[in-house]
């Protein structure tokens, strides 16, 4: 949480455009009919539904990561200034982050050479993180990245199919 305030005190015109891609993402997940309405319990249903089948595919054209680097272009933004990522650094440990804890445990996944697929991930993120995670905008974007065919983000990278199109 100390990160993202960062962030949104640092560049609030970027936080808030990340918002608002963030707004259209979801909106198109419901003009899909992927989920019913923005509600974290849709969402939860959603991941469910590709940890029991790594192959579950979904017709999303909006590109998230295209989108954020507009945004981050038109505002000549290059991500959080190393004084805020220090700030915010000072409250991430591996008791309290669930970020961390969800990078754990991938790596240790990888470690230990065991599947690591689209199933595997959804059913991580339903551990970690529940509906007051979901508010804050960069977990809603790790969500939304793994999610996202066309995402290639290095921590969530989207695993199954790009779209092509």
């Amino acid at each position: 949480m100390e990160f993202e305030k960062g962030i949104e005190q640092e560049n609030p015109e970027y936080y808030k455009g990340l918002k608002t891609i963030l707004k259209e993402f979801q909106e198109h997940l419901i003009s899909k009919h992927i989920i019913d309405n923005s509600d974290f319990k849709n969402y939860a249903e959603l991941l469910d539904k590709i940890s029991v089948d790594k192959d579950k595919e979904y017709e999303i054209e909006y590109n998230i990561s295209d989108s954020l680097q507009k945004l981050a272009k038109g505002l000549n933004y290059e991500g959080p200034s190393p004084e805020s990522f220090v700030k915010g650094m000072k409250y991430l440990n591996a008791t309290d982050s669930k970020s961390f804890l969800f990078n754990e445990k991938v790596s240790e996944l990888i470690r230990k050479k065991e599947e690591y697929n689209r199933s595997v991930v959804a059913t991580i993120l339903l551990e970690i993180y529940d509906e007051n995670d979901f508010e804050l905008p960069m977990i809603k974007l790790k969500f939304f990245r793994f999610l996202d065919p066309n995402s290639n983000f290095v921590v969530t990278t989207y695993m199954g199919k790009p779209n092509l199109e």
